[in-house]
């Protein structure tokens, strides 16, 4: 696959997530605290397709011919299809407990790493870099990830649940601690 329709389809995915999250937003407007949660993460996956489609547009513009990315087709098309599934999910979501496990399976899967890599490896495609530093990526998931895991540690009582939180806090925290993901 070329890296530049990979970079598309990520910056797609990460647009889609944001459509799932603001699908939350409109299902739970009664819950203050659920509803700024769904609208921040919304908000949040705007932001990361934005940086995505401003990588592409660099690469676009700077290399000759397109550079081809491989090991990227399989994780990408996996996404894909959780994707389309937290959509339906979260277009009958009644319950806090399901919503939670729909952002939890968003924020868990492959999106946040491919988009990761994608950005570090734009850098050597286009010669261009931006402001982000080694680590950002990790600061910006946990930052991204703290308000959900705060509520679902507070509000839920599936144990399925509270446990991907967790997990979820510990790969931030590794993430952090290992920003290239050498160790």
């Amino acid at each position: 696959m070329e890296f530049l329709e990979t970079l598309d389809r990520c910056t797609a995915l990460e647009r889609a997530a944001g459509e799932v999250y603001t699908l939350l937003e409109t299902r739970f407007a009664d819950d203050a605290a659920l509803r700024t949660l769904w609208h921040r993460m919304a908000a949040d996956e705007r932001e990361h397709a934005g940086e995505l489609a401003s990588r592409r547009a660099v690469v676009a513009r700077e290399v000759g011919h397109p550079p081809i990315a491989t090991g990227f087709t399989d994780a990408v098309r996996e996404v894909e299809d959780l994707m389309q599934e937290a959509r339906a999910r979260a277009s009958t979501c009644h319950t806090p407990e399901q919503a939670f496990a729909i952002a939890l399976d968003l924020e868990t899967s492959e999106l946040d790493a491919l988009s990761e890599q994608l950005q570090r490896s734009s850098e050597f495609c286009g010669g261009a870099t931006t402001a982000r530093r080694p680590g950002d990526g990790a600061h910006e998931h946990r930052t991204h990830h703290a308000a959900l895991v705060r509520l679902v540690r507070e509000r839920s009582h599936d144990d399925h649940n509270l446990l991907r939180a967790a997990l979820l806090v510990v790969g931030d925290e590794d993430a952090a601690s290992h920003p290239h993901g050498s160790r």
